[in-house]
């Protein structure tokens, strides 16, 4: 027999227990928010239902409990959804999570979703790929979960999960729990980054765990190490030197110059430095796009672009607009940055570095070089920061006390962060830099910095041997 409802997990005493008081503020969400509410009378405050997640809108924390029931099964960006509930708990709070478990074969709904669910994959992997997959909701309607993913995706997201409770067993015993109908789990707030209130992990297991993760950036640092020379200790930044001459950040795509240079911004424009950011392209290329109007896709990203910018304290943000999903060296482009650096006067120009391997951030390279060429005057020394690669640094930057402020830049770019969480993959990065670098724990950001000749000469090297993708500029 499958248990009765409602799980052991959202009744009021159990959120007691995981809180150590009664709470005040309680959030229900779900279809069934209304007979929920019925059950906390009396056990909260205030206890506020809400159908959907739609909703959360206008329901701003901090909340001491949030319970999401049923919530996930049509949430298409499920792992984004439970960072914003981080965002609306107070510290401590707790957070209740019931879901569709995945391997549920006893019921007819739960056997369906399976067949659906092969049926897809083999469809997936015999079509034709696009840079902008169709839109299909099915992905989304009904979705379901294994506990042990699911634990995984909270925990990655600033929980301490607490309990893990199955229920709608048929069977008994382990192949029952696994087969069982739906999955809650109960799990407790904590910061969501490491620093004074969460203690850092050991930094030989990060630093293991993170080289097997990420193998091949490894190796193609070093392999540029080893074929152009960069060699010995990185030195601190001069940040003070480095705010009197200015910079201009080319971005590849709106979020880049958050992800790669952050911190480093945020303490040049402290400090009262002027920071031009530059957007090239409109970031329209995003699967969180997947089923959006065009007028949408070419805006929505440099709209966060302008808040970021904003509250980062930049003096200008220029937004160049090309076409995300087709990006080329074209000579308008070339045009367009020499402009941009001729008029930013800044004596540091930020790029990507020569080791990332996105296209689109080989493009912003080629781009550059072809416009310092033509350059009038002096040019700026180039700064190469880490998007998806890892520099050989020559230079670095402690950012520990700008930690949360980058998490709230990335927070604002929602677009990207319902796809990927870059919070805790820039934070994986820092840490490992950290690490690597200072041989303690902390977050620190890691620049190539290179004079204009040798620059100019590096990319010369990079790009020309290939004659099939030489830049039209």
């Amino acid at each position: 027999m499958r248990s009765s409802w409602p799980p052991g997990a959202l009744r009021p005493d159990a959120v007691r227990a995981a809180l150590g008081k009664v709470p005040v503020r309680v959030l229900l969400v779900g279809p069934r928010a209304g007979e929920l509410a019925r059950m906390w009378a009396g056990a909260a405050s205030e206890v506020v239902p809400l159908a959907s997640a739609g909703e959360l809108g206008r329901a701003p924390g901090p909340w001491d409990a949030v319970l999401l029931d049923g919530v996930l099964e049509s949430e298409r960006w499920d792992r984004w959804l439970v960072q914003r509930v981080h965002g609306l708990l107070a510290p401590g709070g707790v957070l209740v999570l019931t879901a569709r478990n995945l391997l549920d074969v006893w019921s007819l709904g739960g056997l369906g979703h399976l067949v659906s669910r092969a049926g897809r994959e083999v469809r997936r992997r015999l079509a034709p790929r696009t840079a902008i997959p169709t839109a299909d909701r099915s992905l989304f309607t009904q979705r379901r979960h294994r506990p042990r993913q699911l634990a995984s995706m909270v925990s990655g997201t600033g929980f301490d999960v607490l309990s893990t409770e199955m229920s709608g067993q048929v069977l008994s015993g382990a192949l029952g729990r696994r087969t069982a109908g739906s999955i809650a789990l109960l799990a407790r707030r904590i910061p969501s980054l490491w620093g004074p209130d969460r203690e850092f992990p050991n930094c030989g297991a990060h630093t293991a765990a993170f080289a097997a993760i990420h193998a091949a950036e490894l190796a193609r640092r070093d392999e540029w190490r080893r074929a152009n020379g960069t060699t010995g200790a990185p030195r601190e930044v001069d940040v003070e030197d480095w705010s009197r001459r200015g910079a201009v950040v080319f971005a590849p795509h709106p979020d880049d110059e958050v992800i790669g240079c952050g911190g480093t911004l945020l303490d040049l424009a402290g400090r009262g430095g002027a920071v031009s950011i530059v957007q090239v392209t409109d970031g329209s290329d995003s699967a969180a796009f997947i089923d959006e109007p065009e007028s949408v896709r070419r805006q929505v990203r440099l709209d966060e672009a302008r808040i970021v910018a904003d509250r980062m304290g930049a003096r200008e943000l220029v937004c160049l607009r090309a076409d995300n999903r087709a990006l080329r060296p074209t000579p308008a482009l070339r045009e367009r940055f020499r402009e941009c650096v001729e008029r930013s006067r800044a004596g540091l120009v930020f790029a990507p570095s020569f080791t990332d391997f996105h296209p689109d951030h080989q493009t912003v390279l080629r781009l550059l070089a072809s416009a310092l060429r033509e350059l009038s005057g002096p040019k700026p020394d180039v700064v190469l920061y880490e998007v998806w690669s890892l520099v050989a640094p020559t230079h670095v930057r402690v950012v520990n006390a700008r930690m949360h402020e980058l998490e709230a830049l990335l927070l604002a770019y929602e677009t990207a962060l319902k796809v990927d969480d870059y919070v805790h993959l820039v934070a994986d990065r820092l840490l490992f830099n950290s690490c690597a670098h200072r041989g303690h724990a902390g977050y620190l950001e890691a620049f190539e910095v290179l004079g204009a000749d040798r620059f100019l000469e590096l990319a010369a090297a990079h790009f020309e041997p290939r004659a099939g993708s030489r830049p039209e500029a």
